[in-house]
This record gives C-alpha cells, sequence and structure tokens, in this order.
C-alpha cells in the first residue's frame, strides 16, 4: 500500500505537547513519535496525498480543540 509523510511541529513545548504526540500515535496506531531537534515529527500514513492529511487532522481534532496551541500541522497537500 502507498504511504504519506505528513509532518506536525511542536509548537509550544510542555507536557500538554507531549501528550498530544502520544495520544496521536496511538490514534494512527504507531510508534511513539519522537521530534527532532527543530521540534518536526514526520508521521508515516498508509494513505496517499490529502487522505493521509485528513487522517491526520481528525486524529488531532479528536484530541481535543486546544491541539492548534501546541502543534503545527503541515499545510494540506493538493492532489
Amino acid at each position: 500500500m502507498a504511504e504519506s509523510v505528513i509532518m506536525v511541529r511542536i509548537v509550544r513545548r510542555g507536557r500538554r505537547a507531549d501528550e498530544l504526540l502520544r495520544q496521536l500515535s496511538q490514534a494512527l496506531e504507531q510508534d511513539a513519535a519522537e521530534p527532532d531537534d527543530a521540534g518536526r515529527v514526520s508521521l508515516r500514513i498508509s494513505r496517499r496525498g490529502p487522505d493521509a492529511w485528513l487522517a491526520v487532522r481528525d486524529a488531532l481534532d479528536g484530541l481535543g480543540s486546544d491541539w492548534r496551541q501546541w502543534l503545527h500541522l503541515a499545510p494540506r497537500p493538493t492532489r
């Protein structure tokens, strides 16, 4: 199956950001998401393009309305 990489970046570090990443990894059925030194996290999703992005955004939306205060989801890809 095709795979996409969706980038999420930590905007504010802290326990809530860590918790959101942990919950996001669980929601996407992935190993724990570990940010690089710049706070970027690469998520490999077994969907293509916009469908992969939507899966990540939907998972984030399901974690609470405050996720945008802590994480930034890379712009939506086009087909």
